[in-house]
């Protein structure tokens, strides 16, 4: 029997990853303010990556002063003020190379100006001049996409439950529609909730559309799957909600780095989709004949990855 051994392949291949990648890669965040003429008050903040801290540093043109560090289960804070002898003109993350996070930067200057800056470990260095803005949450929206882990195998799961173009676009706008809605509601503070029993939902919606992809049957859900798609979309958009909201938005321009923020959720979404596809489609032109077995057991590795991550989020919960 000829089954689409491209989606096999597929989600195999995501299933060697890490447990570690479940959870997206949170940046690091610099707040920079100007105070006077040639002095700025400094906030940064470094995320906790697999239980450690990264020891990242601040340099610029300027000298380090009145150093404080504080720490949370999740966040080291580190705050000081920088004295120069001209304007701040350039900013580097020392120690950012031996790491895949970024790191935004703003920069509120003493006129009223809000510059926007976004560095990773390719270059971590950054000149300060004209500065580009909001674009930034764009890549900021691509990049929590492909490093949640947990987002990519509930969309690449998403492959088993269409045949035709038609139910592909109606599964993916139902998922796109509903996460955007909740993501909205949430970044303008209209919805508050707390990000770890999310985390472990969305956890358990992979594990529930794994389970109703291997079940047999003419159930409504499998007829109009974009009706589930839209309920799990909601949670998936409190998820994204958080990363977000550690992030933060930009008082002067709220709904357009919303909405870039967004769009490049659904760009690293579609490109995602986009090379899946792909991929099925070459293999297409192989007659491969495969067991049943072998196409469903992406599925029971996804349940049991999902299951892992569900037992070990409600357990953080419970702590």
């Amino acid at each position: 029997m000829t089954l689409n051994i491209g989606k096999f392949l597929v989600v195999w291949l995501l299933t060697t990853a890490p447990v570690s990648l479940a959870h997206e890669i949170r940046p690091a965040l610099l707040s920079i303010k100007q105070t006077s003429e040639l002095q700025y008050r400094a906030i940064f903040k470094q995320p906790q990556v697999q239980g450690r801290f990264l020891n990242l540093t601040v340099e610029t043109n300027c000298d380090a002063t009145s150093t404080a560090s504080r720490t949370s289960l999740s966040v080291l804070q580190q705050s000081f003020t920088l004295a120069c002898t001209e304007a701040i003109n350039t900013i580097e993350i020392l120690g950012l190379k031996n790491t895949l996070i970024d790191t935004l930067i703003t920069l509120d200057n003493l006129d009223g100006r809000k510059q926007t800056f976004l560095v990773n470990g390719r270059e971590p260095r950054v000149t300060i001049t004209g500065g580009a803005s909001t674009p930034v949450y764009f890549m900021l929206g691509m990049e929590h996409l492909f490093f949640g882990f947990d987002h990519i195998v509930f969309v690449l799961l998403l492959l088993y439950w269409f045949s035709g173009w038609r139910n592909l676009v109606k599964v993916i706008t139902s998922f796109t529609v509903a996460h955007s809605i909740t993501l909205g509601l949430s970044a303008l503070n209209v919805v508050s909730v707390a990000q770890r029993p999310v985390e472990a939902l969305i956890a358990l919606s992979i594990v529930l559309l794994a389970a109703e992809t291997l079940r047999e049957g003419d159930s409504l859900i499998h007829q109009k799957p974009w009706v589930m798609t839209f309920v799990f979309g909601l949670l998936h958009g409190l998820g994204f909600a958080g990363a977000l909201a550690a992030i933060g938005l930009p008082e002067d321009s709220v709904l357009m780095a919303l909405l870039l923020f967004n769009v490049g959720i659904e760009a690293g979404q579609l490109a995602i989709i986009a090379c899946a596809l792909a991929l099925i489609f070459a293999l297409r032109h192989f007659d491969l004949r495969i067991k049943r077995s072998l196409i469903t057991l992406p599925v029971y590795l996804i349940g049991g990855l999902a299951t892992y991550w569900f037992i070990d989020r409600t357990l953080q919960v419970l702590s």
